[in-house]
């Protein structure tokens, strides 16, 4: 737990701040930092108070029960059943979307709502595309009804014709939401540390967790800031290090206390980054760098059907 005791109420529209997104979505409170600008901790609410149970929002769930699709802020986190094992977890269903297979599209699109998971209907004809409006997003063109995650941040957006620009307070645009309860609830309760693809603005992609060979390497608290992460059942202070297995990687102590955020460089979940054209590849599939969304859902599709009795 940390030692900062001074609270603040923060917002990251500009998507700045690392692991904020993350601490947010899990219920915590930043705590002020030195620059006021970036928290420097978070406090956080006990995530697993009674490992017989799983948790999700505060509610526990015991062995086979099925969380409230209502309740569940991920619309493609659906079925979701708690399998009290040790560690407790939830399995949920795989949620196949047609646009997810069908690659022959020519002069089609498909639209969507800005809360559905998967595709809502399409639109085909070079005429009819012409007449929709278009949004340029990080220098990629979507057309009227196309779903976008914009660069840098947790906004899932939608393209209108009253597409601003504008990413805050606009009915296209909403905070996404990563479903990191629900897909690892066994890592946070071993302390696991996120991963992300260079930087934690998005969703993490998995979990690092500790293992025998995993050693704590004393770093330099450059922040100044007084605080310990948990990994596992090593305690780091701001600035610490942890080896991992897996070369091509940073793992230090930042914004605490739940866990400590582990950076992939050049190696992605049994995938492998060619940084010639900043690309990943996944699962037999070429994903761009910057679009760590689309490789999350590869990843907790692969993750369910594994999962799934």
């Amino acid at each position: 737990m940390c030692g900062i005791q001074l609270s603040a109420v923060y917002s990251d529209p500009a998507g700045e701040c690392d692991m904020f997104g993350f601490y947010r979505e899990l219920g915590c409170t930043a705590l002020s930092g030195a620059n006021g600008t970036c928290p420097a901790a978070f406090q956080c609410p006990d995530l697993h108070p009674d490992p017989k149970f799983c948790y999700y929002k505060g509610v526990s769930y015991e062995d086979r029960d099925t969380i409230p699709q209502s309740q569940i802020d991920n619309s493609c986190s659906q079925a979701c059943i708690c399998s009290a094992g040790n560690p407790p977890r939830f399995q949920c269903a795989v949620v196949d979307c047609v646009e997810t297979f069908d690659s022959d599209m020519d002069q089609c699109i498909y639209t969507s709502e800005l809360d559905s998971c998967c595709s809502t209907g399409t639109v085909c004809g070079k005429d009819d595309l012409a007449k929709l409006k278009t949004c340029e997003v990080d220098g990629q063109i979507y057309r009227e009804g196309q779903i976008f995650y914009p660069q840098n941040t947790r906004k899932k957006c939608l393209c209108t014709a009253q597409w601003s620009g504008a990413l805050e307070d606009v009915p296209y645009c909403r905070d996404y939401d990563c479903g990191v309860e629900i897909h690892y609830q066994d890592k946070i309760f071993e302390k696991c540390a996120p991963m992300f693809i260079s930087n934690a603005q998005g969703c993490p992609i998995g979990f690092q967790c500790p293992s025998e060979a995993t050693k704590l390497v004393r770093g330099i608290n450059i922040a100044g800031v007084k605080g310990e992460c948990a990994f596992g059942n090593l305690t780091l202070s701001v600035g610490d290090e942890a080896t991992v297995d897996e070369a091509c990687v940073t793992l230090q102590a930042n914004e605490c206390p739940h866990s400590i955020f582990r950076t992939v460089s050049t190696s992605v979940m049994n995938g492998n980054e060619d940084e010639k054209e900043n690309i990943v590849t996944y699962d037999n599939k070429t994903i761009e760098r910057r679009n760590s969304r689309e490789l999350q859902e590869l990843h907790l599709d692969k993750k369910a059907s594994n999962a799934w009795p």
